[in-house]
């Protein structure tokens, strides 16, 4: 019964010293660490599908160069990917946006034609309000050189067919 009694407090006490406190992470390892990614995408090309065999996909970028891609139709990377571009690409897009004062375009560019498709453009910088341009037809001409501009950044991640 001695012996009974000596186990039974041998075991209790063992998992009180099984509860060490761990040491506390100072500051400095802290920073060290990577940063978060950018959470609001800074552009967004999308181009939306027609009765036709026109590329279908949406492109979301992020200052950092990250792309979440998601390719629908008639494109060869088909589904959601996440892909890069180098920054200077990106804030070369920025850049061309500005260059084109692309907040003083119109919200929309259309006659209401169903078979057309749509390319609509968010453009977002870093601590400034989102502009959204759809366009369809009847757009400007400074509008139109963005589009291509922007196709041919992103187009390549798609792998578009060469039929448009």
């Amino acid at each position: 019964m001695k012996h009974f009694i000596w186990l039974l407090m041998l075991s209790l006490s063992l998992p009180a010293c099984a509860q060490r406190k761990l040491p506390r992470r100072s500051k400095a390892s802290t920073s060290l660490a990577k940063p978060a990614q950018a959470t609001e995408p800074v552009l967004v090309f999308q181009r939306t599908p027609c009765y036709g065999t026109c590329p279908a996909y949406k492109a979301t970028i992020f200052a950092d160069g990250r792309v979440e891609y998601d390719g629908q139709r008639f494109v060869t990377l088909l589904g959601k990917h996440t892909l890069r571009l180098p920054v200077a690409t990106v804030q070369g897009m920025l850049a061309e946006a500005k260059r084109i004062d692309f907040n003083s375009l119109q919200a929309r560019y259309s006659h209401n034609t169903s078979d057309l498709p749509s390319t609509i453009i968010t453009v977002h910088p870093v601590g400034q309000s989102a502009k959204v341009v759809s366009a369809e037809e009847d757009y400007p001409e400074k509008l139109q050189g963005y589009i291509n501009y922007l196709k041919a950044k992103l187009d390549p991640l798609a792998d578009t067919k060469p039929t448009e």
